[in-house]
């Protein structure tokens, strides 16, 4: 017998997607054959086939890509086209559509990451995308969520043994020049450290963050200059297990702890992030915008599978 029959977030729900787990196969036609997408793409839960599935559509839209991220209150006036075959430092980057997937900036990571390459061993974006807002272009880095839920260890503590240790060291490095710089965007006081950022969803928006603020201001052609960021962290609405902070959690995490209970995102904007820093996060439950596009079989598709 099937449980919770609307719950998007169950197999036997998505499975009613296994013939098809894409809208179509054309929205993998902009994305640079260098990509590595992730080895669990044809599963029903991933949330990297949910992200390219909406984006995918939003894509072939600029019109629809502000409605949707208006949605939370980004104030987009226009979006702009990332120009393709733009060098980026040394990164060359062949993606056709305004929002691209995989982005990890300079092809010489910014925060120190010693290899790797968009998609595989580097701090790799979701979805990317430039548009004005305020009359600046800005860098939009989106985080996707859709099913996740990190309850192990391995999640909830990313500082562990040679490896955590390297991390501590190379993400202390681009917070000590940013502190240099009086950009430090952390409000580290009291029992709070970058050793409390252990927790997967917050590993994730520290390196999301320390990538954002290394790559402001960037030049990227004669035309476009990139004047600004915001940091993007979408859910689904029915992930109650990632929505809250929780005891397990926050296991590793010591300068968390009196916030359990609490919503993710509330702790990360109002708690962890400086005043001035909290203007630029965005949050917000993704398949609650599906309904911001125009009218067609492909709103139909998403909306129905994932709203």
């Amino acid at each position: 017998m099937e449980t919770n029959p609307t719950n998007k977030l169950t197999i036997e729900y998505q499975n009613r997607w296994s013939d098809k787990p894409f809208y179509d196969n054309s929205l993998f036609n902009g994305i640079d054959e260098k990509v590595t997408l992730h080895k669990e793409l044809n599963n029903l839960m991933s949330s990297q086939a949910a992200c390219l599935n909406v984006f995918g559509s939003l894509n072939r839209s600029p019109n629809d890509i502000i409605r949707f991220l208006n949605y939370f209150s980004l104030n987009i006036t226009r979006v702009i086209d990332f120009p393709t075959g733009v060098n980026v430092d040394g990164e060359i980057y062949n993606d056709k559509g305004p929002i691209i997937f995989e982005w990890i900036g300079p092809r010489s990571s910014p925060i120190y990451e010693r290899s790797g390459s968009r998609g595989i061993y580097r701090t790799s974006i979701d979805a990317y995308l430039l548009a004005e807002i305020d009359n600046k272009i800005t860098q939009l880095l989106i985080e996707w969520k859709f099913t996740e839920n990190y309850s192990s260890d391995a999640y909830t503590h990313k500082f562990t043994g040679l490896e955590g240790n390297e991390r501590l060291r190379r993400y202390s490095s681009v917070l000590a020049k940013l502190r240099k710089e009086k950009l430090f965007p952390f409000n580290f006081k009291g029992k709070l450290g970058l050793y409390d950022f252990c927790y997967e969803p917050y590993y994730q928006l520290l390196r999301m963050t320390l990538l954002a603020e290394m790559t402001t201001p960037l030049r990227l052609n004669q035309d476009i200059m990139v004047e600004d960021y915001i940091i993007v962290h979408l859910m689904h609405s029915e992930n109650n297990n990632l929505k809250y902070l929780n005891k397990s959690n926050t296991k590793f995490s010591p300068g968390l702890r009196k916030y359990v209970g609490r919503a993710l995102h509330d702790i990360w904007g109002n708690e962890i992030l400086t005043p001035a820093e909290r203007e630029r996060f965005v949050y917000g439950y993704w398949n609650k915008a599906l309904s911001q596009l125009s009218s067609s079989s492909y709103k139909d598709y998403l909306i129905e599978r994932y709203e």
